[in-house]
C-alpha cells in the first residue's frame, strides 16, 4: 500500500485542527453568549476555559506534528551520524510519510553499498598481504638456493668438472624462474591499469588456437600426455588482442602441464555460438580441491595450496583471467566425472569503427 505523501498528512491534520477550533469556539459561543438585551456579556472564568481549549487544542496539533517531522528525522541524523563514524550494519526503519520511505529506500540502498565496499576492501588487502606474504616466500626460496650454489662455487666444494656444471646450471634454472616470477608480476600488475593498451585485431582465432597447440605440442609429449584437438579447420574470425589472448591461452596449457602427472588426456575445443565463442581446455589429471576453487583464479595460488618453488606460480590463472576480463569474456572452470574444464566465453563485439 503507497504511502501518502507528508504534505498531504499534515494538510489533513491543519484541517482537524481548524474544525478542533472551530468547535471549540461555537460551543463558547453556544454557553458562553448571551444576546436578550443585545449585550454580550463574558465572564472571565469562562473566557479562561475558552483559552485553555484552544491552547490545549494547538498543544496536541504541535506535539502531534513534531512527531511526524522531528522523529525521522532525529532518526536520520542518528544514523548518518552512525554511517560517517564506519558504522554500516544499520538500516533506518521508520514509520512516516511517502517522502522519509523515499529517503529510507534511498539511505539503506547506500548504506549496503558502502557495507559491501567495506567488506570488499578488507578482502583485498588481506589478499594483499597474502600476496605479498607469497611473493617474499616465491622469491626467497630460490633465490636462497642461487646463493648457496654461488657460495659453494667460490669456495671451491665442487671439486670436478661435472659438479660446478650441476651447480651452474642449478643457478641458471632458479634464475630463469626467478626472471619469469618477476615478469608474470610485472604482467599482472601492468594488466590491473585502467588505461593498459587493449589492441583488438579481426583475426582468425582457430589459427590462433592451432599455432599455440603446435607450441605445445612435444611438451605434451615428453610427459606422455594424450591430447585431443576439436578445431574447425574454417576460418572463424573474431575481434580479440591475438598478444594477449595467446598469453591467455598459454597460460592455461602451462597451468595444465606443470600440476597434471604423466600420462594425463587434454583437450583443447573451440565452439561457436550465435552470440559468443567458447574455448574450452579439459585433462582428467589432478583434482583441484574443494577450499581453492572460489579463489582459483586469485594471485598466487595454486591447485595444491602449498607453497612450492618450481611448481609455477601461482599467477598464470589469475593473469588469463584479466585477459579475457579485458575482452569482455568469462573464464570459468567446471568439474565432473573426475576431468576439469576451463572455458573462455568471448562475447562477439562491435567493430570499434562501427561503435
Amino acid at each position: 500500500m503507497k504511502q501518502s505523501s507528508l504534505f498531504h498528512r499534515l494538510t489533513k491534520s491543519y484541517v482537524l485542527f481548524m474544525l478542533s477550533s472551530g468547535a471549540v469556539c461555537l460551543l463558547f459561543a453556544f454557553f458562553m453568549l448571551r444576546s436578550s438585551l443585545i449585550n454580550i456579556e463574558i465572564s472571565l472564568g469562562w473566557l479562561l476555559v475558552f483559552l485553555l481549549l484552544i491552547g490545549m487544542n494547538v498543544a496536541i496539533y504541535s506535539l502531534w506534528t513534531a512527531k511526524r517531522i522531528t522523529r525521522p528525522l532525529e532518526t536520520i541524523a542518528k544514523s548518518l551520524q552512525g554511517m560517517a563514524e564506519g558504522q554500516y550494519h544499520q538500516r533506518l526503519a521508520i514509520d512516516a510519510g511517502y517522502e522519509f520511505s523515499i529517503i529510507q529506500q534511498h539511505f539503506n540502498a547506500l548504506v549496503e553499498k558502502l557495507q559491501q565496499a567495506q567488506e570488499e576492501n578488507a578482502r583485498l588487502e588481506n589478499s594483499k598481504q597474502q600476496m605479498l606474504a607469497d611473493l617474499s616466500h616465491d622469491l626467497r626460496t630460490p633465490i636462497t638456493t642461487i646463493q648457496g650454489y654461488a657460495k659453494a662455487l667460490q669456495l671451491g666444494y665442487a671439486q670436478n668438472e661435472e659438479k660446478r656444471a650441476a651447480y651452474i646450471e642449478l643457478i641458471y634454472n632458479k634464475s630463469i624462474y626467478v626472471t619469469s616470477l618477476v615478469e608474470q608480476i610485472f604482467n599482472l600488475a601492468t594488466l590491473n591499469r585502467a588505461d593498459y593498451p587493449y589492441e583488438p585485431k579481426h583475426e582468425d582465432i582457430a589459427e590462433l588456437l592451432r599455432e599455440i597447440a603446435a607450441h605445445y605440442y612435444d611438451q605434451f609429449l615428453e610427459k606422455s600426455f594424450s591430447v585431443q584437438l576439436d578445431i574447425a579447420e574454417a576460418e572463424l574470425l573474431h575481434w580479440y588482442d591475438p598478444v594477449l589472448m595467446r598469453r591467455a591461452i598459454s597460460n592455461l596449457l602451462s597451468n595444465a602441464l606443470v600440476h597434471n602427472p604423466p600420462g594425463t588426456s587434454i583437450a583443447l575445443r573451440l565452439a561457436e555460438a550465435e552470440q559468443h565463442i567458447e574455448i574450452t581446455i579439459t585433462d582428467d589429471g589432478e583434482e583441484i580441491p574443494d577450499a581453492v576453487k572460489p579463489v582459483l583464479f586469485d594471485s598466487f595460488i595454486r591447485g595444491d595450496a602449498s607453497r612450492k618453488s618450481g611448481g609455477g606460480s601461482g599467477l598464470g590463472l589469475s593473469i588469463a583471467n584479466k585477459i579475457v576480463g579485458l575482452h569482455q569474456g568469462t573464464l570459468t572452470l567446471h568439474t565432473a566425472n573426475g576431468c576439469k574444464t576451463f572455458t573462455i566465453r568471448l562475447p562477439k563485439l562491435i567493430p570499434p569503427d562501427q561503435k
